[in-house]
């Protein structure tokens, strides 16, 4: 029996104990993780799920959300970002097409507007990457690419969540300066206006 909601019991009878939640939801998704679909992290209220490989779970094919706009395959990387941009920042990419790698195109200059996605675009070493940015690896998974939100942002790395990197869904990349380490080509912004 997978058991998702998992929770640790403690003796709470004294007065100075602190339950640390962020540590709680970090841990426990990764002791439970038993079949394609399970849960295995959350970022902004946008949960990441566990994918066996480059399978869908169930062959259901495309998920969508109720008014129709398309995620991607379950549970795939592309799936997560898609979902991410809709469900945390209200933003629906005009194109649901393509590969990960495909999110990123090379003729389109720093800073300016990646219309299949509607969002600005950046070569990576051009900009510091920033929190929600969109990191796009094509030359990953036999080109078919890897894409992954931004999480966090230090002096010295950049921290990520995605789907279909096994069963952990975070990453922890080097940043030098403002170059990206891993592979990275480059990343994708949302403009608020």
């Amino acid at each position: 029996m997978t058991q998702k909601n998992f929770l640790p019991i403690f003796d709470v009878s004294s007065n100075d104990f602190v339950i640390d939640v962020a540590e709680i939801e970090k841990a426990a998704p990764l002791l439970y993780i038993k079949k394609c679909g399970d849960s295995i992290g959350i970022f902004n209220g946008v949960v990441a799920f566990y994918n066996d490989g480059f399978s869908t779970c169930d062959n259901s094919g495309r998920h969508k959300n109720q008014d129709g706009y398309v995620y991607g395959k379950k549970w795939q990387c592309v799936e997560y970002v898609r979902r991410y941009y809709k469900d945390a920042l209200n933003h629906e990419m005009p194109e649901y097409w393509g590969h990960a790698a495909d999110y990123f195109r090379e003729n389109i200059p720093s800073g300016s507007m990646n219309t299949e996605r509607d969002l600005a675009q950046y070569h990576n070493g051009d900009k510091k990457p920033e929190v929600n940015d969109l990191l796009v690896f094509q030359n990953m998974a036999g080109g078919l690419g890897h894409v992954s939100v931004v999480t966090s942002v230090t002096d010295s790395t950049v921290s990520t969540i995605a789907q279909n990197i096994g069963r952990d869904c975070v990453s922890v990349l080097s940043l030098d300066g403002i170059r990206i380490k891993g592979g990275c080509s480059g990343f994708l912004r949302l403009f608020i206006s």
